[in-house]
């Protein structure tokens, strides 16, 4: 009888031996599982943050040229005519979409195409001057656009880095969630980490006769 009892209880001390490690691996695999949910989830928040900042600068160059082009109209003599640059760029973007681009891509194409050699106009230069270098408005409005972007989507907007890549003429962003362990006792402790992600926008090639 004791021995039968003695077996019982060695049975039970096996069972919640597997009942343990079954515990602690699935939960090491629901921690692993984890650790790539927030990695995309700072991926998606960077990827976001570099495209708001892309469609800012976009908004910024559009107000630069229709600002150009009010300005040249204003000096036009009698009888004079002036054929505006923005007409010329939505021209060329349509002519894109017409070709199955999309509306921003294609408007970022005629941007590129078309702006290098008519940057070689001081007087439109200083118009992009005054929108991207002198006013520092610009920069904390792309700057707060994507802290709020980062922020909606459980990005760390203390980590915040936005800038313009010098190489490529691109928004990258750089930013991290933080991830969290599911502890269990003393099998797997709990920390924390913060996963660092980047997010990168489309060229803008044209930056580079703006900002040089």
């Amino acid at each position: 009888m004791k021995h039968l009892e003695n077996e019982k209880g060695s049975a039970a001390i096996f069972l919640l031996w597997i009942m343990t490690v079954i515990i602690v691996l699935t939960l090491i695999i629901v921690n692993v599982a984890k650790v790539y949910a927030v990695k995309q989830q700072a991926s998606t928040a960077a990827q976001l943050g570099a495209f708001a900042a892309t469609s800012e600068i976009l908004f910024a160059t559009e107000e630069a040229i229709k600002d150009f082009d009010e300005a040249m109209m204003e000096t036009l003599g009698e009888g004079e005519e002036y054929e505006a640059l923005w007409d010329e760029i939505d021209e060329r973007k349509n002519s894109y979409m017409a070709s199955g681009s999309g509306e921003e891509r294609a408007y970022i194409k005629a941007l590129n195409e078309m702006l290098p050699s008519r940057l070689g106009n001081p007087i439109l230069k200083e118009f992009f001057n005054a929108k991207f270098r002198v006013d520092a408005a610009l920069s904390t409005k792309i700057y707060n656009t994507v802290r709020t972007v980062v922020r909606e989507n459980e990005g760390n907007e203390e980590h915040l880095e936005v800038f313009i890549s010098k190489e490529k003429y691109r928004v990258e962003v750089k930013t991290d969630s933080t991830y969290e362990t599911i502890a269990v006792g003393e099998y797997i402790n709990s920390f924390t980490k913060d996963i660092p992600q980047k997010g990168y926008g489309p060229e803008l090639s044209f930056l580079e006769y703006v900002l040089n």
